[in-house]
């Protein structure tokens, strides 16, 4: 059983880290292709996009992170080390992550996304400077649950189960 526990922390860590260095990536590249020649730019990221956009990836790693910390998290819940109490955060902090996405995002992206050529240039440049601030808040919400998830990892790697 310590080698399962082990093994999904270990996929809670490596699913936090891939939606960190997604996150990153939508703040260094996409976020500022938002602004430049509005409505255009979005309408032609929008036509690239039509078969897949980051949605798709973070549909499955937001998800897939929280329920391998949720796992990790009853799995080792009487750990004596206290795994628990690194999980916890991760968890919260991870929870918080797709909150914001679902109430801060989702209204921006229908702006940017949604008929771009038909919305004021002015409501979509306030949209895409919005959605780039959201996502610095969101990306040091995934980044401290990465390192939290991390420390859960590293904390008692010699401590046998109870």
């Amino acid at each position: 059983m310590s080698k399962i526990k082990e093994v999904i922390l270990c996929l809670a860590v490596i699913s936090a880290g891939a939606l960190f260095g997604g996150s990153l990536y939508d703040s260094i590249v996409l976020a500022p292709n938002f602004r430049v020649g509005l409505p255009q730019s979005v309408e032609h990221l929008r036509q690239f996009m039509a078969v897949a956009n980051p949605g798709n990836f973070f549909r499955v790693i937001a998800p897939l992170t929280q329920l391998s910390i949720l796992v990790s998290l009853v799995l080792g819940w009487k750990r004596p080390a206290g795994r628990r109490w690194w999980l916890i955060p991760a968890l919260v902090l991870i929870v918080a992550g797709d909150v914001i996405t679902f109430t801060f995002h989702y209204p921006r992206n229908a702006i940017l996304f949604g008929d771009p050529l038909h919305t004021p240039p002015e409501t979509l440049e306030k949209a895409a400077i919005e959605w780039a601030y959201g996502n610095y808040a969101r990306i040091l919400l995934v980044g401290a649950a990465l390192v939290c998830a991390l420390k859960a990892l590293l904390i008692d790697r010699r401590a046998p189960d109870a």
